[in-house]
């Protein structure tokens, strides 16, 4: 028992008898490991942004307390807004472009690209720009 445990803890005869589990778990490893240690682009993101806005404060001679009053109530840290009600046709027109939207960009998306395959069509174009079809064979 105690000398498997020995043949075990002995990277090079494990790595010897079993090469790829021993690559796909210092592979594992790394990936792990460079997940804890190296920030992610949003947390280096989120800590320059912190630093840039404690540097305007200083600059504008406002402290933590008084920004802290300027944020809502509900502690998401979004500044207050005024919560106006829509009129009743604001409202259905607001539902009617966040729905109809996608629906009309995808419209003239297919419309540009139709155009632009016509006119390609017609001037005798293959579609590979810097080619010329009279000259190929």
């Amino acid at each position: 028992m105690k000398e498997d445990l020995a043949n075990a803890a002995n990277l090079r005869q494990v790595h010897e008898q079993h090469p790829w589990m021993t690559t796909a778990g210092a592979a594992v490893a790394g990936f792990v490991a460079a997940t804890l240690l190296v920030p992610s682009k949003e947390e280096t993101a989120l800590k320059k942004l912190a630093r840039w806005e404690k540097a305007l404060r200083a600059a504008e001679g406002r402290t933590e307390s008084q920004v802290a009053a300027a944020v809502s109530s509900e502690g998401d840290g979004k500044p207050q807004v005024k919560n106006e009600k829509k009129g009743l046709f604001a409202s259905i027109a607001t539902e009617l472009i966040r729905t109809v939207g996608p629906g009309i960009a995808s419209a003239l998306t297919a419309g540009m690209a139709a155009k632009g395959a016509t006119e390609q069509a017609e001037a005798g174009g293959n579609g590979y720009a810097g080619t010329d079809p009279a000259a190929q064979v």
